[in-house]
């Protein structure tokens, strides 16, 4: 068969093929461009999920008259500079969008240059020009209009979702290239449906919290940067998380992307966090040098290749790591004491019982005091009332012998005074740390505490877990403590026995003593001593199946993390163990000062919290 060359209607089509796969991908190229053209308001409209038609509206710089005709070129483009492809600052390159749309719709695209004194427009229809150039009214930039897609080439249709489908696509681009390009407005209609109204914004902040209202409580910002890579954006709370990774936003120099090593750091930095099959919520964006990072990688430029993936997966594992390891209410985990916080997790510490100078107590129980009577009305509080009392009181030392107090009067005054003491101390920690002062346990398992302006839940298990777990890593050799009576415990495949084996020597630093006795039995002759009185067989059933499990899809640090997370869970106090006020706030002081406090080893949430003002509202205060 001979040899032919493609007219350039055929290769249009066949390069529509590549670029333009549905509805979505026509808006993604028509919005790029007008990014480019520097547009400050973009409108888009579409009708049966971009089918019937699809509408840009951009007051950007526009089309020079002379231009419009070449814009449809192939490979014709104004956004390359002299470097050619090293140094690609535009989203858009390749000069292919606007002929392959044309190829595969009918095309209608007027423009007003800027500085020009009338707007042109021209058609396409099947990659064909209609007529010739036309005037029309048009105050400023572009506006194109897309028809029919792909009446050309209809077997192409046969391969579109739903209207539905096809029009959650055309939101979601369009929400990825909104939420880097905060300065610019959108709108998206549908028919009479309004889709998007994003208005400008003045920081990435504010635009993620537009189009992700669960970013504005949850929060955490992050900032990295290593040779010349520098790190920003904002990730939420493990507790926040999904089981699709559709909520996690990458962008490299404005560019929306999805990359396998950006991918790989977010869910390794996450995954002490939250279950393996979840997914959290994140915007990050990297600025890297622009020879640095290829984009001209895949027809849809939703890729790039990293010169240096190491170094860009590093920036990202420790950016969040970073950001999810600070304390509650305080700067950064590196500002943790560890050894000393390791040996407060494993022993009962007496509870704190400094006072602060009298100025400062007085300033903190004024403010408690006008907090109590804006809650509750215009009542003196106990302390108040004794502080009064002692006040109006005569001057004892002033008294005579027969005037003075009896036993029971003295032995009632230092009561009263130890009672102010110990309220004197709970208003300082109610004032001073972020999970307050711990009032009671309910059921046995939950610990409500009070801080100024909201209540706090704690679930002692899950919050005990994390601490434990935390401790755990942070030692190179557990202590052990030797059985009086040996367990023997019957490993019942082969596979577990090999994990056994294999993992004898790691086991013994993490606590456990064990002796392989036969082909399928072990004895156990020491466990971790932070464990206590367990079900020894149970415990090591359960590390053997999850060794089996992981087999070799984890590190070896990842796996004995695995391991230890078992051991953590098993060593944590449980729900149904009653606790005093005493215990209950050493638990809070160290959840203060531990990483990762926020979250048990499973990804539930440690604590929750319960705003005044929002209490106040169920009881219409507000």
């Amino acid at each position: 068969m001979a040899i032919i060359l493609l007219d350039t209607k055929t290769i249009n089509r066949i390069a529509a093929g590549e670029v333009i796969e549905r509805p979505a991908s026509v808006v993604k190229e028509l919005v790029e461009n007008a990014i480019d053209a520097g547009s400050s308001q973009i409108e888009i409209e579409i009708e049966s999920g971009g089918r019937n038609l699809i509408t840009v509206i951009d007051d950007g710089n526009g089309i020079e008259k002379e231009d419009l005709e070449l814009a449809f070129m192939r490979h014709a483009t104004s956004k390359l500079g002299d470097r050619e492809l090293i140094e690609i600052k535009h989203l858009g390159f390749r000069g292919e969008a606007l002929p392959s749309i044309a190829a595969v719709s009918r095309m209608k695209l007027s423009s007003k240059a800027s500085g020009a004194e009338e707007a042109w427009s021209i058609r396409y229809e099947g990659g064909e020009k209609i007529g010739e150039l036309m005037p029309c009214s048009l105050s400023q930039g572009t506006h194109i209009e897309v028809r029919d897609l792909f009446f050309a080439t209809p077997n192409r249709l046969k391969f579109l979702k739903s209207e539905r489908a096809e029009t959650q696509a055309i939101v979601d681009i369009i929400n990825n290239l909104a939420m880097i390009n905060y300065r610019i407005g959108f709108t998206v209609n549908s028919g009479n449906k309004k889709l998007i109204k994003y208005a400008k914004q003045e920081s990435l902040f504010s635009r993620i919290c537009e189009i992700e209202k669960e970013f504005q409580e949850n929060a955490l910002k992050i900032e990295e940067e290593e040779d010349g890579v520098r790190l920003t954006g904002h990730i939420c709370k493990p507790t926040v998380n999904r089981g699709k990774s559709d909520m996690i936003y990458t962008f490299v120099n404005g560019r929306p992307i999805k990359d396998n090593v950006l991918i790989g750091a977010i869910r390794y930095a996450y995954h002490d966090l939250i279950p393996s099959d979840r997914y959290p919520f994140a915007v990050l964006h990297l600025e890297i040098p622009y020879d640095q990072v290829d984009v001209n990688i895949h027809p849809n430029k939703s890729e790039v290749r990293f010169q240096n993936k190491r170094l860009i997966y590093e920036i990202v594992r420790r950016g969040l790591i970073k950001t999810l390891s600070k304390r509650i209410g305080s700067p950064a985990a590196s500002d943790v004491d560890e050894l000393g916080m390791t040996e407060k997790i494993v022993r009962s510490a007496a509870f704190d019982t400094r006072e602060g100078n009298n100025e400062l107590i007085n300033n903190i129980k004024n403010r408690e005091e006008k907090n109590r009577k804006e809650f509750y009305e215009r009542r003196p509080s106990s302390v108040e009332n004794r502080l009064i009392k002692e006040f109006a009181a005569p001057n004892i030392g002033e008294k005579g012998l027969s005037e003075g107090p009896g036993l029971f009067e003295m032995q009632k005054l230092a009561s009263q005074k130890e009672t102010m003491a110990k309220e004197e101390r709970q208003v300082s920690l109610i004032e001073s740390h972020p999970l307050g002062f711990a009032r009671c346990q309910v059921y046995n398992t939950y610990i409500i505490a009070e801080t100024l302006d909201k209540l706090v839940v704690v679930d002692q298990h899950a919050a005990h877990e994390r601490l434990v777990y935390e401790c755990l890593k942070q030692k190179s050799s557990i202590k052990r403590q030797e059985l009086l009576f040996p367990e023997i415990v019957e490993i019942k495949n082969q596979a577990g026995m090999e994990m056994v084996e294999i993992y004898k020597d790691k086991l013994f630093e993490m606590g456990f003593e064990i002796e392989i006795k036969a082909e399928n039995k072990v004895i156990v002759k020491g466990i971790p001593a932070i464990l206590g009185p367990i079900d020894v067989k149970e415990m090591l059933t359960n590390i053997v199946d999850r060794l089996t499990e992981i087999e070799d899809t984890l590190p070896i640090e990842d796996k004995v993390n695995k391991i230890l997370a078992i051991i953590a869970c098993y060593g944590s106090i449980r729900a149904g163990r009653k606790m005093n006020l005493e215990e209950m706030n050493e638990l809070l002081r160290q959840m203060e000062e531990t990483p990762n406090s926020g979250q048990c080893n499973h990804g539930r949430p440690t604590y929750i919290e319960m705003k005044l003002s929002d209490i106040e509202k169920l009881f219409e205060r507000r």
